[in-house]
């Protein structure tokens, strides 16, 4: 098979192969597709069935389609050649979905589009997130991945997040054109122009049918609305976090967790959204009289320290969503908690969970026990579907991670010594879908800087592109005056003394970027658990 302009390490899967996370070679396209991610999501806004007519805007266009249950990739043309991307560096080449894509896309200028990436589940119910991740884990379901766009992110040098939604929309129509839901198509999410009107009856159509997890609606504004039915669960309160004002306590928020049929609890988040002042401050009364042991510490949003209650209270809590996988489509884990009632808490283990999507504090649900009939896990079991239950006994015995490669070079000026250091690091966890396989970790440390110490992370799929990642690195950062750290009497790093170099814009340029320092020297330590 043929080398790839897109990604190193790729790997058979199905008709075509695939990178892993951290396998895309073009940081800056990746860094611009996270960057698309952010921008978007801060212009989401969820919309509750019932309010659809009176929140959705008047006398303005929207754009309606149905939202489809994926992950989000980007399907990428470079130089005549197409991929598949999404934002945390996977890549996908020359699976059934793509077939045909470069022939229409001849001719085209260079592009990214934002997407779906949809896997039809072999049972005929409506798609899920977790058919998704279940089809890139296993070769011979990439036959039911589709892709569906929905947004023209870049056509050529053009921003087109400053166009109309408009003038997206036909734009990829035009290079795409539409496709029903369905396994191994590719083409734009069928898209209705109208009001909310329209909104409103394509929900009553879509959505209790369970043909659709939602509706999308888009405006020119740039907004989007999500309209999806939310749900509820019953939860067990295990911590608070304090909100201190004065001589005020209030509680900022609660700490709340499920129960597994052994007796142990779950972590899954918090919840503060729902609570009023005076809520907050009889909370905090009644929480306060029941505060119990913990030799686990959790901290709250602010930083301090979370204050753990005996586990007596159930709560009713709304959320829009639930989430089994994070950004890196690794599986969620969170802390498991064994209670006694003289010792508290003690940690077991992090184990696989959901966590809350904009969860709501409903109200408390006093006909209901802290136990695993009222409060389960099952009430999350679907969207861990695929998925066995962990128990939550002995913590298993994980690899151990190990430094590859080390790299330090120093520099004095001024009486300070400057540190720049790099490390290479294997994981050896990446096949437990709890790390990437190799992490990059950069540092830069000057004394007499205002912020002295300046670290930087990256991963990477395989040694090769830790290497690639370490020579940039190196080029842009390790020039004339830096030596490499160990070795007596070490050549100096960087340009010769018969370089020609301007002199004076270089000390110029050296004096307002600063030096790093010396407290870079110390080892950086292997990472494991969060």
């Amino acid at each position: 098979m043929s080398a790839s302009r897109f990604a190193g390490g790729f790997e058979p899967y199905g008709r075509g192969r695939k990178a892993q996370m951290g396998a895309l070679l073009d940081q800056e396209l990746l860094g611009r597709l996270k960057h698309y991610k952010r921008q978007v999501a801060k212009r989401y806004r969820v919309v509750e069935p019932d309010l659809i007519e009176r929140l959705l805007p008047e006398g303005e266009p929207l754009f309606v389609s149905p939202k489809l249950d994926g992950e989000l990739w980007f399907l990428v043309h470079q130089a005549g050649e197409v991929a598949l991307v999404a934002y945390n560096g996977r890549v996908l080449e020359g699976i059934g979905a793509l077939d045909g894509v470069k022939e229409k896309l001849k001719g085209a200028p260079d592009l990214v589009i934002a997407g779906e990436l949809v896997a039809a589940p072999s049972t005929g119910e409506r798609p899920r997130n977790h058919h998704t991740g279940a089809a890139l884990s296993d070769g011979k379901l990439e036959p039911t991945l589709s892709f569906h766009a929905f947004d023209l992110a870049e056509e050529g040098t053009v921003d087109t997040l400053l166009l109309p939604y408009e003038t997206r929309l036909a734009s990829l129509r035009r290079y795409l054109g539409e496709a029903p839901v369905g396994p191994g198509g590719l083409g734009v999410v069928p898209t209705e122009r109208g009001a909310g009107s329209l909104v409103a009856q394509r929900y009553r159509e879509w959505i209790p049918p369970a043909k659709y997890e939602g509706v999308v609606v888009r405006n020119e504004r740039g907004l989007t609305y999500k309209i999806k039915p939310t749900m509820t669960i019953d939860l067990v309160v295990l911590a608070y976090g304090e909100r201190i004002t004065g001589d005020v306590r209030q509680v900022r928020e609660l700490e709340v967790g499920l129960v597994r049929d052994d007796g142990t609890f779950q972590l899954v988040g918090s919840v503060g959204t729902g609570l009023s002042e005076d809520d907050r401050s009889r909370w905090h009364a009644r929480l306060a009289a029941v505060e119990t042991a913990s030799s686990f510490r959790l901290a709250n949003r602010e930083g301090t320290l979370c204050r753990f209650v005996k586990p007596e209270i159930v709560v009713e809590v709304r959320v829009s969503d639930l989430l089994s996988t994070d950004a890196w489509d690794a599986p969620i884990r969170r802390m498991s908690l064994a209670y006694d009632s003289e010792a508290g808490y003690r940690p077991l283990m992090e184990t696989r969970t959901a966590v809350m999507i904009h969860p709501t504090l409903l109200r408390e649900r006093t006909d209901k026990r802290p136990d695993a009939l009222s409060a389960g896990i099952s009430q999350i079991t679907e969207y861990l579907e695929g998925v066995a239950i962990e128990g939550a006994g002995a913590a298993p015995v994980r690899a151990t991670s190990e430094v590859v490669r080390r790299d330090i070079y120093v520099k004095e000026t001024k009486g300070h010594v400057a540190v720049r250091k790099v490390v290479v690091i294997r994981t050896n966890k990446d096949r437990e879908g709890s790390h990437p396989p190799f992490v990059v970790h950069f540092t830069d440390y000057s004394a007499g800087r205002k912020t002295p110490l300046e670290t930087s992370l990256r991963t990477a799929a395989t040694q090769e592109s830790a290497d690639r990642a370490v020579e940039a690195w190196t080029a842009e950062n390790v020039k004339k005056g830096w030596t490499a750290a160990g070795a007596a009497g070490a050549a100096a790093v960087g340009p010769s003394d018969t370089t020609e170099v301007a002199a004076k814009p270089k000390r110029a340029r050296k004096k307002k970027e600063a030096e790093p320092g010396d407290r870079a020297s110390q080892d950086v330590e292997l990472l494991e658990e969060e």
